[in-house]
């Protein structure tokens, strides 16, 4: 059953339908905002059940990672965007992969003992840092990421250093891994690093082989700094057709048209909430988990962010996954992400209203 669902949405994703029922105009409606231009808005896609519901794309300024000045781009189905900081979610994977393909004995390894790094780090506390305290961003580092637009950051610190696997192993270690979340690129950076070690690619290439080419995912990039280090925690860039299809990936347990990609076990453990991350949300490996509620119910999603208003949602009761691109990079939290929370709050709201009047009946796109 999966896999003939599958299928819909490979066929979906790459057709336009010219068909709408009145409940799935009301979604467009959603999905096309009146602020849209004011909030930047670059993208929008709604995929429940294997079918995309509906899909608008917009015009604005855009500013891709490490670059200082924005320029104004018109966006559609094929046009690559930044996901900023869902690149970790996708590295997240990655690190699943390399599990199951027994490159990294577990997720409870210590760091060290797979990156195998030149020098150790001064700090003996490093060896209690294994590979799960670095996804649930637990490693205990003294690092400051709250201003990340800040020069003072410690993650622009790190993206302007000559190696960013050196500045991050030189950070000390503040208090026991495992004890609190506390945002950190560098984490990432260091997660990357395992992987291009275990499997002796490059963070690009294994990418595409262990993940994007079992999806039909052929084009996409992964941005470098100026010294030649793939940016793992923010500089990939992929189409929002493409980044649903890793959310429905993930809600079919890990397979896509029939084929495993990633055991059900390994995301079972990532998309679960380990410590308590900011608002009321948890974060499990590179993911953030929170509830909304509608009318009476409470619905769970899993969510990968961005700066900039990237999202990437997932609600399992709902077998919905819902992508959003924008350009608000750079701004303070809340103000980054909060339209795209709201916007994604509405598009929540209005399939809970189409399930209880009987669900969608054909396809709205707007893939210009």
């Amino acid at each position: 059953m999966k896999s003939l669902r599958q299928l819909v949405v490979f066929v979906s994703l790459l057709f336009v339908g010219p068909y709408a029922s009145t409940q799935a105009q009301t979604l467009n409606d959603v999905v096309n905002p009146a602020d849209a231009q004011a909030s930047n808005l670059h993208g929008v896609l709604v995929e429940q059940k294997g079918q995309v519901l509906a899909e608008h794309y917009f015009a604005g300024p855009d500013k891709l990672a490490g670059e200082f000045w924005s320029h104004n781009e018109t966006f559609d189905a094929r046009h690559l965007h930044d996901i900023r900081s869902i690149s970790k979610s996708i590295v997240s994977l990655l690190v699943g992969i390399a599990i199951d393909q027994g490159r990294i004995p577990s997720v409870d390894t210590p760091m060290l003992d797979v990156l195998q790094p030149d020098a150790e780090p001064n700090d003996p506390n490093w060896r209690r840092i294994t590979v799960r305290h670095l996804l649930t961003m637990s490693a205990g580092l003294k690092w400051d990421e709250d201003a990340a637009v800040s020069l003072f950051s410690n993650e622009t610190r790190m993206e302007f250093s000559s190696d960013m696997v050196q500045y991050v192993l030189h950070r000390s270690v503040a208090e026991p891994p495992g004890t609190h979340y506390v945002y950190n690129g560098g984490a990432y950076i260091l997660l990357a690093a395992v992987l291009e070690h275990v499997t002796g690619l490059p963070l690009d290439q294994y990418a595409r082989q262990a993940l994007f080419q079992p999806l039909g995912i052929t084009s996409f990039e992964w941005i470098k700094t100026s010294h030649g280090q793939f940016m793992a925690h923010a500089g990939l860039r992929l189409t929002p057709r493409d980044l649903a299809k890793i959310g429905r990936m993930i809600l079919d347990d890990g397979n896509y048209l029939g084929h495993n990609i990633i055991s059900k076990s390994y995301l079972n453990q990532s998309i679960r909430g380990h410590l308590a991350a900011e608002e009321s949300w948890t974060y499990g490996y590179g993911w953030r988990i929170g509830n909304e509620s509608v009318g009476n119910k409470i619905y769970t999603w899993i969510g990968a962010f961005g700066n900039g208003g990237q999202r990437l949602f997932l609600v399992p009761d709902l077998d919905m996954v819902v992508a959003i691109t924008a350009g608000r990079y750079n701004q303070t939290a809340p103000a980054n992400g909060r339209a795209s929370h709201l916007l994604f709050r509405r598009i929540l709201k209005m399939v809970v209203q189409m399930k209880q009047n009987g669900g969608p009946q054909k396809t709205e796109f707007n893939a210009r």
